[in-house]
């Protein structure tokens, strides 16, 4: 990841002008079996979703995946440029606020690199904000996308791991089971 100069989303009017609807978890755009709702919304060059995760926490905020299918026109390369992505879905989530490329760590798998940083707010709660680019090769997407990318910020009472699972190798597969159905 790396930062860049630009303040505002390309899709930033679209943004302002296209409200979620709710759509079934079957068409989420990765595997979530813990999503408690899953949203989209059309922004033209760009097709945006956001899934709400379960926090049994007693930490305030809400546990999300942020995802948007990006095409060759939204998409900024190949690499996720930090300052972009936190543009593209509206800035940094509690508990995270300042956020740099310094701050951030890696891991990768046979999807890619997750790229993610770490607040302990207390007790045995974990929160993690993770961002991660997967190309189409695992998941059906819109016609046209060339990349998901995605940002998730969850906080669980647990480890690194338990936290980071949401967007981990099963997200991608296809056909895995959905809890409840």
């Amino acid at each position: 990841m790396t930062s860049s100069g630009s303040n505002s989303s390309p899709t930033e009017l679209a943004e302002a002008l296209n409200e979620y609807r709710i759509v079934p978890p079957s068409r989420a755009y990765i595997n979530v079996p813990t999503a408690m709702l899953v949203m989209e919304r059309d922004l033209g060059t760009a097709t945006e979703q956001r899934v709400t995760l379960p926090n049994t926490t007693s930490f305030a905020g809400e546990n999300t995946i942020l995802l948007r299918a990006q095409t060759t026109r939204s998409a900024s390369g190949t690499r996720l440029v930090l300052r972009d992505v936190l543009a593209q879905f509206g800035g940094t989530p509690s508990p995270f606020s300042n956020i740099t490329d310094s701050a951030l760590t890696a891991r990768s798998d046979q999807y890619g690199d997750i790229t993610y940083t770490v607040a302990r707010p207390g007790g045995d709660i974990t929160c993690v904000l993770a961002f991660r680019r997967a190309q189409t090769g695992g998941r059906a997407l819109p016609r046209g996308a060339s990349a998901l990318d995605l940002m998730m910020r969850n906080c669980v009472s647990g480890s690194v791991d338990t936290a980071l699972a949401p967007l981990g190798p099963t997200a991608f597969g296809l056909g895995l089971p959905r809890v409840g159905g």
